[in-house]
């Protein structure tokens, strides 16, 4: 690897030879370098492998990618030549590097040939929120190389919005391995480096320097970090705690097909469930639905199979709702559960989930949510005030507003 020495949160990423590896983060991390590092090593460790390279649009390869690759990585005493007429670089042991573009049908069409019988061993994607998710369907299709044990797709990329299909497929859907840095984990980066990212503001900030998956400006809960406050600890143990149900009432709306989410416009009934344990409310399960009878909805809900709810905070201003928690029936199955209403104030009940939100004095975050959590936890990030007058917006507040009915009753009501 020549004088490359990786980075501590890179080194992990060089020996792992899962199918997919997903670096992302902050900017000026290092993920584009232990990319082209670990490609480079690859082919020159497989004789005869393919490896290809890909940005959006194939201006951008030339202009970026391909200038890094052979002034930084390749470098000129490797033996690697670089054939711009066909668009690769032919390594002395017969594997090849081939680059390209994915924005129209030409730029596709001179992809697809590359590779014995259109296979390639391994495959990274430069700045992958500008691609489209049938354009990773295509290279990982096509991941079918047989010139070493192992095959993979590295994806580089800063965060996009919280609907991004990278978001939702590979990181909340576990469709990849995770690879997560940050600005300070890069030793390289100029002295004034830092100083500049922290000048950014707005979505950049939370982008290019929290690394977060954020498209909201204003966002309600700003402090929400998927790192702390997601976590396989908030799952329900039994014997734990008592569980308690968070209830937003809708009805309508559709699922976008790209996403795999609720549409801005749908207003899914939601219920939440959460057991508190050591003064921590775990929430643990969700269950959205549209065009579904309230009663179906919530034996469905009781049909999870956790325990029946000490009570259910239920949005008061659905009297019908609340009076089925509260004593229903579906089919032959009946049920009765204590419910509180939700709080008075919008205002009071989002200042108290801040509250348990933001660690305490001894550091501890008193809300967590289980991954499985997977449409709260878009709508935690997604959730934003009006930017004309401050008041949270109706768009994707379905699971907080669920949250915070969920969280008051227990300093309040209980």
């Amino acid at each position: 690897m020549s004088d490359y020495k990786p980075l501590p949160w890179q080194l992990p990423v060089i020996k792992d030879k899962r199918r997919v590896l997903l670096l992302a983060g902050a900017a000026g991390g290092g993920k584009s370098r232990v990319a082209a590092e670990k490609i480079h090593l690859y082919l020159m460790k497989y004789p005869g492998a393919t490896g290809l390279v890909l940005r959006k649009t194939y201006a951008s390869m030339l202009n970026s990618t391909v200038l890094f690759l052979q002034n930084e990585i390749i470098g000129e005493n490797s033996g690697v030549k670089h054939l711009g007429y066909q668009q690769r670089f032919q390594y002395p042991n017969g594997s090849i590097l081939a680059y390209g573009g994915m924005a129209n049908a030409q730029q596709r069409e001179a992809i697809r040939g590359v590779g014995a019988k259109g296979g390639i061993d391994i495959a990274w994607l430069e700045e992958a929120t500008q691609f489209v998710e049938s354009d990773f369907n295509e290279v990982l299709f096509r991941l079918r190389g047989r010139a070493a044990p192992w095959r993979q797709v590295l994806l580089t990329t800063n965060p996009g919005g919280p609907f991004h299909w990278i978001n939702s497929r590979l990181i909340v859907g576990g469709g990849a391995i995770l690879y997560e840095s940050k600005a300070a984990d890069n030793i390289h980066n100029p002295d004034d480096y830092m100083d500049t990212m922290q000048r950014t503001t707005g979505v950049d900030r939370q982008r290019l320097l929290l690394g977060r998956w954020a498209n909201a400006e204003n966002q309600v809960y700003e402090m929400w970090e998927r790192t702390t406050h997601v976590t396989e600890e908030a799952d329900f143990v039994k014997g734990g705690g008592e569980v308690y149900w968070g209830v937003d009432d809708g009805y309508v709306g559709e699922i976008d097909e790209d996403t795999g989410y609720f549409k801005q416009n749908s207003h899914p009934r939601v219920f939440l469930i959460g057991q508190q344990r050591n003064g921590v409310m775990n929430i643990f399960a969700e269950s959205y639905e549209v065009k579904m009878k309230q009663e179906e909805h919530i034996a469905k809900v009781l049909d999870l199979g956790y325990p029946t709810p000490e009570w259910a905070a239920v949005d008061s201003s659905s009297a019908s709702l609340r009076g089925d928690v509260h004593d229903g029936q579906w089919g032959d199955r009946r049920w009765s559960i204590q419910t509180h209403g939700k709080p008075p104030r919008v205002d009071d009940s989002i200042r108290e989930m801040r509250d348990w939100l933001l660690p305490d004095k001894n550091g501890v975050v008193r809300m967590r949510v289980h991954p499985r959590c997977r449409n709260l936890i878009m709508e935690m990030e997604t959730y934003s005030r009006k930017p004309n007058t401050g008041e949270p917006a109706k768009e994707f507040d379905h699971g907080p507003d669920a949250a915070r009915y969920l969280i008051w009753p227990l300093r309040h009501w209980v």
